[in-house]
C-alpha cells in the first residue's frame, strides 16, 4: 500500500469542489492509494504524472515506487485541471 501526500494546491483545488464530488474523489483517493498505477499515464508536458478519472474529474499525480508514495499534485474538473 502507498502512502498519499497531498500538495497544498491540490488541497485548495479539493476545497473548490462540491461536497457531493469531493466525497467521490476522496474515495477515488483510497483506490489510488491502494493501486496507483490504475490512472492513465499522461504525454507530452505532463510526462510522467498519471490522470485517475472520476466522472468530469481529474487526479493528477506521481508515483515514487521507491519510497512507495504517491504525491497528489492536483484535483479538478477536467476543463480547467490540465490549464494549471
Amino acid at each position: 500500500m502507498f502512502r498519499l501526500r497531498i500538495t497544498t494546491q491540490a488541497q485548495r483545488e479539493l476545497k473548490k469542489i462540491s461536497q457531493l464530488h469531493r466525497q467521490l474523489v476522496l474515495a477515488a483517493l483510497e483506490d489510488i492509494e491502494e493501486n496507483p498505477f490504475q490512472g492513465k499515464a499522461l504525454v507530452k508536458e505532463y510526462t510522467g504524472k498519471i490522470a485517475y478519472k472520476i466522472g468530469v474529474y481529474r487526479i493528477i499525480y506521481k508515483i515514487n515506487a521507491k519510497d512507495e508514495t504517491v504525491d497528489i499534485l492536483t484535483a479538478g474538473h477536467r476543463s480547467i485541471i490540465y490549464i494549471n
